[in-house]
């Protein structure tokens, strides 16, 4: 299989799941004999992307959007053009629209990857979601999206490969987080003793006051909700959360938390990971990551996230901005006898071996990479 020389195009590297799956693809691009590029504007996980020997380059855009159409595609060409890049892979719409011209100019094949169903309401977002649908390629991260996006394209029919994003095993294995791992992170999170921990742990997740809500209606004084993911600056999106809370009276029962590195041993901390948003989601890194730990999950119907969760097996799900259905999925998760908690982990760690498996992922990305650029 030829050796890929890739450039990703993402907005940053802030440690979402967009950056994460960046991170994990510019790895298996290095790990195939290739070289890695990713265009960015920063964020935190650039140390571990320059550990991995994978090259760099700033990518802000500060101005007009407009103009960041219009310029920017040459300025990164300006900075790619001597690194043989022969794929171009991108994960947003505007991004797209930036790579493909990226890409022409490198006589490189484009890969447009749907994290998200598509939502444009403007005459522009549509153009610009039009544009995203003529690269060479089109990865969905779900069936959900592949489905959105046939939905409101149906000529993409037969164009689209659902391809899921995988996780490290490795990485997210019970057996590997150390006591004194939890112990410093349960610390440093200020988890009362003996609570009932509720986790949502996808940063700026829709619907969490929906969640909200749902913790308010359960009215149990040992449970524990951390909503993490916040910056070191408060968002306006913090503020109405916090708001939120003081309003149904939960304080020091539902906390926002900050972004955590240690995520393996945040999940072996809680007893059920929830994530919200229904159809707006086209995938839940965290679920899965969750499941791979051996914690119930809990996920709104509707979505990409619904997708990983085998309902009664490995989760459940709750009804779609339902706060009472949530709650209700959540007492039955917290509630779980021992027998029925090992036996719901167990089912959950097979489940994401077989379907998460990052090496199956990057597997199927190289002989997509090789299709694109293999001589007609």
């Amino acid at each position: 299989m030829p050796s890929p020389h890739l450039l990703q195009i993402v907005p940053s590297l802030d440690g979402g799941g967009l950056a994460r799956a960046t991170l994990d693809t510019a790895q298996a691009a290095i790990a195939a004999g290739g070289s890695a590029t990713v265009a960015s504007a920063g964020g935190m996980l650039i140390p571990q992307l320059l550990r991995s020997h994978v090259r760099h380059v700033d990518f802000s855009c500060d101005g007009n959007p407009l103009w960041a159409r219009l310029s920017l595609p040459a300025r990164l060409f300006g900075e790619v053009r001597d690194h043989g890049i022969d794929i171009v892979q991108t994960r947003t719409p505007l991004t797209t629209w930036i790579g493909r011209a990226v890409a022409r100019r490198l006589k490189a094949r484009c890969i447009a990857t749907l994290h998200t169903p598509f939502v444009a309401t403007t005459r522009i977002e549509h153009l610009v979601e039009q544009r995203q649908a003529r690269a060479d390629a089109l990865v969905a991260v779900s069936d959900y999206i592949a489905r959105n996006a046939i939905a409101h394209m149906p000529a993409l029919a037969g164009r689209i490969e659902t391809i899921r994003p995988g996780i490290n095993l490795d990485r997210f294995d019970p057996a590997a987080v150390r006591a004194e791992r939890l112990i410093k992170l349960s610390a440093e999170l200020a988890i009362p003793d003996g609570a009932h921990v509720v986790l949502c742990g996808a940063r700026s997740e829709p619907g969490r006051l929906t969640l909200i809500q749902a913790i308010k209606q359960l009215g149990r004084e040992d449970v524990f909700c951390l909503l993490l993911g916040s910056g070191d600056t408060k968002t306006p999106f913090d503020r109405e959360l916090e708001r939120q809370i003081v309003q149904a009276d939960l304080l020091g029962r539902v906390q926002l938390g900050p972004h955590v590195e240690d995520m393996p041993a945040a999940y072996m901390l809680a007893d059920v990971v929830v994530a919200t948003g229904g159809t707006r989601r086209g995938f839940s890194r965290t679920l899965v990551e969750a499941q791979a730990m051996g914690r119930p999950v809990v996920a709104e119907e509707g979505g990409g996230a619904a997708e990983s969760v085998r309902p009664g097996i490995t989760g459940w799900l709750a009804g779609l901005a339902d706060a009472t259905s949530l709650a209700q999925a959540i007492d039955t998760a917290i509630s779980l006898p021992p027998e029925r908690r090992a036996e719901l982990a167990r089912n959950a760690q097979d489940h994401v071996r077989r379907h998460y498996s990052l090496n199956n992922s990057n597997e199927r990305l190289m002989r997509l990479y090789q299709r694109l650029t293999e001589p007609a």
